[in-house]
């Protein structure tokens, strides 16, 4: 006997075995996914906000107006603020 006989029976013998070690796998006990307490609570609150009293303040500590210029604003100056 030759290995053309015996190599394609050894890997016939190689499938099976792994087919059956596969099989014993998947027969085994069941898991069972349940979920955590709490899984359907919501994850964020939204927030309320509320307007502060008094000026607002931007990133950079300066106060923003609420008026708008009276006059236009050309070449990116700042324009005479008016109540």
């Amino acid at each position: 006997m030759s290995r053309h006989i015996f190599r394609p029976a050894g890997r016939m013998l190689a499938g099976l075995m792994l087919l059956g070690g596969l099989g014993a796998c998947a027969g085994g006990p069941q898991i069972r996914a349940v979920n955590a307490p709490g899984a359907y609570e919501p994850v964020a609150v939204i927030a309320a906000v509320e307007p502060e009293d008094g000026p607002q303040v931007n990133q950079w500590g300066g106060i923003i107006p609420d008026a708008k210029p009276v006059t236009p604003v050309d070449d990116g100056a700042l324009g005479e603020i008016g109540s």
